[in-house]
């Protein structure tokens, strides 16, 4: 464990390097993999690093290496195991970040799918294996859509992404292709799987479902920029965006399950992407994908270390103490790096997003709406912030003080949040055109924060025992979508009983027995009638009708 941590370290100073080159020579660079040839064909996988897979890889490894030293000492049982599914979802993500073409990318994304499915079902209880399931039966439907537009791309010159049939292409495949897009990064109508998924340990959200996973769609639709906007479909991703940000946002305000809070304020994050994306801004929403993953991870971290001193999620029953210095510390500037505060990681990229909304040609009541709803980040960020520092003990707490792995694993993503913003601005362009507001315009960020911290201060005062509405109802369960995959959840769970039953009674041994036999008998039946001259199995089929009749 200790060697492979070691080594993450010197790949992300080589990354630094690479990196450094990309950027100041302004190249990419094209790696191919000769895997077979045969006759006049040939089997090969490209690997393609340029500015965007750099910076992302280097990203991923960042955060992966800060959760393994994290792991050392939240995971007690079965590290190794543990351990080895961690670095299992890093190569297919690695993968899915490097290819160029349809194909390791679908091998990618199908590594994502299934070590993200172990990962959720860890800990193996009855709530953890039903979530787990019902967040791979989620992302099935956007697998499924990604063969499709495989299938449909068979038709052109080329699976790679760099090539121009890719634009001339039928409408249908980019179509297909959003669908798995809004399914990974858990955009209306497939929000539910998100806040399940945090069923998994704690440190595993701060991996699949805050930098790696759920920002693979926003990725994804960044490199088919082209396609995209040839396709004309910035209203449609504008739509689902701005209904999964309102939904988010409403959810957040609410919400009082900690793990569940950050997974909500992660989908916001993820909406105000796609919704960048749907204006043009390719390179800032790369930009705020890349900057979200550092301080959210970082988030997660210090919740997690919040969750075990305290031994419960719910954050009226939370507290901290002098003992968690680092984690008091990194938990207070990610929440106020998560409101954009200035000069930090995602003030550079969310200030840019929401002047460009501004002035981009969307009508004024929906640049309106998307700046309030940017602004419920500052509330629910100071609810956090508000219950855990003021709050005073109301349970017995765990430990005492952090241990040297906890320490390390936060300062290592603690730097970044911070200083990686001003960094990458200047190395990356991320908007050409100048930015001319009112006067009004421009202040209206700053009214909305204060509203929002007058909100926050009478947010943070809800009881445990507050009276339960139908509207407090429909906004807790996204909507009603929970609800609608009730049915589904315990179909599953009857399906589960059924196999669990019928393999204590030994019929899944028999049954499979009977069909070995059956396959063998018609097997046998069909090699002895091809051995058979026309007239003798004639007269067979005519004696078998007869018998039948």
């Amino acid at each position: 464990m200790k060697n492979f941590i070691l080594f993450m370290y010197l790949t992300i100073i080589m990354l630094m390097i690479v990196n450094v080159v990309v950027f100041k020579n302004l190249t990419a660079i094209m790696v191919e993999w000769k895997l077979m040839s045969l006759k006049s064909s040939e089997m090969s996988m490209f690997f393609l690093l340029d500015e965007k897979s750099s910076v992302f890889i280097f990203m991923v490894l960042m955060v992966t290496t800060s959760i393994l030293i994290y792991s050392k000492f939240y995971i007690e049982k079965s590290k190794t195991m543990f351990s080895k599914i961690l670095i299992m979802f890093m190569a297919s993500m690695m993968m899915l970040i490097l290819s160029p073409n349809m194909v390791s990318l679908m091998m990618g994304w199908e590594g994502l799918g299934m070590t993200s499915f172990v990962l959720v079902m860890y800990y193996q209880n009855k709530k953890s294996i039903m979530s787990s399931m019902y967040t791979i039966m989620m992302n099935r439907i956007g697998d499924i859509t990604l063969l499709m537009s495989m299938m449909i791309l068979m038709n052109s010159t080329s699976w790679m992404f760099l090539s121009l049939e890719f634009m001339n292409s039928s409408l249908m495949w980019i179509m297909l292709v959003m669908i798995s897009m809004f399914s990974k990064s858990a955009q209306i109508p497939f929000s539910s799987w998100l806040t399940e998924a945090m069923a998994a340990p704690t440190p595993v959200s701060a991996l699949v479902h805050s930098s790696t996973l759920v920002t693979a769609g926003v990725y994804l639709m960044i490199r088919f920029k082209s396609a995209m906007i040839n396709s004309q479909m910035n209203y449609i991703i504008m739509t689902m965006s701005m209904m999964t940000l309102t939904m988010s946002s409403m959810n957040s305000l609410m919400e009082m399950d900690m793990k569940k809070l950050v997974a909500l304020s992660t989908l916001s994050q993820i909406s105000i992407m796609f919704i960048s994306i749907s204006a043009d801004l390719y390179s800032l929403a790369f930009f705020h994908m890349i900057m979200h993953a550092t301080f959210k991870a970082l988030i997660f971290l210090c919740s997690s270390t919040f969750i075990s001193v305290n031994n419960t999620q719910d954050l009226r029953k939370m507290s901290t103490s002098t003992d968690l210095m680092v984690t008091n510390i990194s938990f207070n500037v990610a929440s106020m790096i998560l409101c954009a505060l200035p000069f930090v990681a995602s003030f550079y990229s969310k200030e840019i997003i929401m002047e460009m909304m501004m002035i981009t040609p969307f009508n004024k009541i929906l640049t309106l709406a998307f700046t309030a709803l940017m602004m419920v980040t500052t509330n629910y960020s100071l609810k956090m912030m508000l219950i855990i520092n003021l709050n005073k003990m109301s349970l017995p707490m765990k430990m005492k003080s952090e241990t040297n792995d906890q320490k390390m694993s936060k300062i290592l993503l603690f730097i970044p949040s911070v200083v990686l913003g001003n960094k990458l601005a200047w190395s990356m362009e991320l908007n050409k055109e100048v930015i001319y507001l009112s006067i009004a315009e421009k202040l209206t960020p700053l009214v909305m924060i204060l509203i929002m911290m007058l909100m926050a201060e009478m947010n943070s005062k809800l009881k445990i025992n507050s009276t339960n509405t139908n509207i407090k109802q429909m906004v807790s369960y996204m909507w009603f979508m929970k609800n609608l995959n009730l049915m589904n959840k315990l179909a599953l769970m009857n399906q589960d009983i059924m196999k669990t039953k019928m393999t204590e009674k030994g019929m899944v041994f028999n049954q499979t027995k009977m069909l070995v036999k059956f396959i063998y008998m018609k097997t046998r039946l069909l090699f002895k009638t091809n051995q058979m001259d026309l007239k003798t199995a004639l007269s067979i089929m005519f004696i078998m009708l007869i018998t039948f009749i």
